[in-house]
């Protein structure tokens, strides 16, 4: 800021007197200040300003001690440690040019000192901390340590133990558990006794008192307070068993239960013993699990009944209750019907299957076929017959193996038809194998029916192109045959899999038994 307002200073002069010159050369009245009689204006009064700041000078700074301090220990140390000077100028200019980096360097340096000075104390505080902590477990007087209270988790943690006898010793390390702290006979006993004392109350539930039981009971196993277990039995089950369960259906007003609490603490116990009698009872739509142990109880005295020769299923049972028997027989003609209804979605689907497996398998035999005819065709065209009398040879041929009881082939059965037509109307062959190939939908058979109409319109070499067609189709042949083992191939993946896992079992089974 010094720098600043000295600049600022100097050039104000130069400012007014400026505008001095540019007054006097307009013939105007310089203006030059209050003593010149003259209105002070607001220019003049900024020379003034900034002389008296620059007479007052800056305000005092405080001494940094602990700056001056870390500039000595930045000093004192190596430069391994704070960084050496000449790097940080190379690293500075090669950044910002060729100036003056000493203040950066001294801060810098400053900042590496304090870091290290403080990774220094606090390593001193570590191993301080340590050598108390070993001069501490080495002491014999840490021998006693307080166990944690009753029914608390244990406390453990490593020590090291020397033990000398004569002239000999050992060192070792061990680890302690401190187990929480036992009760005493007295202490149980108290606690048994205040599990008696509170007994009442805490099994009341819902009811207002053991005279006027109309609900279940809360007969619980722990008492959270004093840890004590209680195991509970009852002299009539059938109206309040050991659960605490109130046979809502079977109670009646008046009855009397004992109850009998087994109070243990370890290897204390007391029995403790409750009368309870039972008021009317409250079916408030929570009598199902009463009427479900009834069912039960006469449902077994059924079961395990052999008299009589017929079972005669009752209509009342134990205390009252009404049965009204339903027996159930499975119609499995619901499950048949079902079944029917899923399979018409099939049966529409598959209207036109057979007829499409039909059209599959024609085409499978035409191209199955098609390399052997286009050999003899060739075969015969070799001979020195003509086209038409090629085929006309062909079809006689197989019209005659029929005969003999040959298998229908489709490509020769179209053939021949073909060949019949031919004969009975004088059609065109070119025309005829065009028909027979658009029909059949197999794309080298519509390749060999432009090729024959090419040779008919044009009389193009027939013989080379029929054995370019028949290498072709001989390739596409052995192909597909190919494609079709590798697919059988991969159907066999999962039988051969489920073989290998058997075989996997019967190989482990016998060690597994043995286990």
């Amino acid at each position: 800021m010094q720098g600043t307002e000295k600049k600022t200073f100097i050039r104000l002069p130069a400012l007014f007197s400026r505008k001095r010159k540019a007054e006097a050369a307009a013939g105007a009245p310089a203006q030059h200040g209050p003593d010149m009689g003259q209105a002070p204006g607001r220019g003049h009064r900024l020379p003034a300003l900034f002389s008296r700041k620059r007479e007052a000078g800056p305000a005092p700074e405080k001494p940094d001690r602990a700056g001056a301090m870390m500039q000595k220990l930045a000093a004192a140390m190596p430069e391994f440690m704070t960084g050496s000077g000449a790097e940080m100028e190379r690293r500075l200019k090669a950044a910002f040019g060729n100036k003056d980096f000493s203040a950066d360097i001294a801060a810098e340096k400053k900042q590496n000192a304090f870091r290290w000075a403080a990774a220094f104390i606090m390593a001193a505080a570590l191993i301080a901390a340590a050598l108390t902590q070993a001069l501490g477990a080495g002491s014999e007087n840490t021998t006693s340590f307080e166990r944690p209270g009753f029914m608390e988790q244990p406390v453990s943690f490593d020590a090291k133990v020397k033990a000398r006898f004569d002239t000999e010793e050992v060192i070792r390390n061990v680890h302690i558990v401190i187990r929480s702290r036992g009760l005493d006979e007295e202490e149980k006993q108290e606690r048994i006794r205040k599990t008696a004392k509170n007994l009442k109350k805490l099994i009341l539930g819902e009811n207002e008192s053991l005279n006027k039981v109309n609900s279940d009971l809360a007969l619980v196993e722990w008492d959270d307070e004093t840890l004590v277990r209680i195991v509970w039995s009852s002299d009539r089950p059938e109206l309040i068993d050991s659960g605490g369960m109130l046979n809502r259906v079977a109670a009646r007003e008046g009855e009397f239960v004992k109850l009998t609490a087994r109070l243990s603490l370890d290897d204390i116990s007391e029995a403790v013993s409750l009368a309870v009698r039972t008021g009317p009872p409250l079916l408030d739509g929570n009598a199902d699990k009463s009427l479900d142990m009834i069912i039960n109880g006469d449902l077994k005295r059924l079961n395990e009944s052999d008299e009589g020769a017929s079972l005669v299923l009752p209509e009342t049972g134990a205390y009252g209750v009404s049965y009204i028997w339903e027996t159930e027989e499975a119609n499995y003609h619901i499950l048949e019907l079902c079944a029917l209804l899923l399979l018409i979605p099939l049966i529409y689907k598959s209207r036109y299957s057979r007829i499409g497996k039909k059209v599959a398998a024609a085409r499978e035999g035409v191209v199955r076929d098609f390399p052997e005819f286009i050999n003899k065709l060739l075969l015969l065209l070799n001979a020195g017959l003509v086209i038409s009398a090629a085929i006309s040879r062909i079809a006689a041929e197989y019209e005659e193996r029929r005969g003999e009881g040959w298998p229908r082939r489709h490509l020769y059965e179209e053939i021949s038809a073909m060949q019949q037509r031919i004969d009975k109307t004088n059609a065109s062959l070119a025309y005829e194998l065009n028909v027979v190939a658009s029909r059949s939908g197999v794309r080298e058979l519509m390749r060999f029916a432009s090729i024959i109409s090419d040779n008919i319109d044009k009389g193009s070499a027939l013989a080379e192109k029929l054995k370019a067609e028949g290498d072709l189709v001989w390739n596409a042949r052995r192909k597909k045959a190919e494609e079709a083992g590798r697919i059988a191939e991969t159907k066999l993946v999962m039988p051969m899999t489920l073989i290998l896992l058997v075989l996997v079992l019967i190989t482990i089974a016998p060690a597994a038994l043995e286990m």
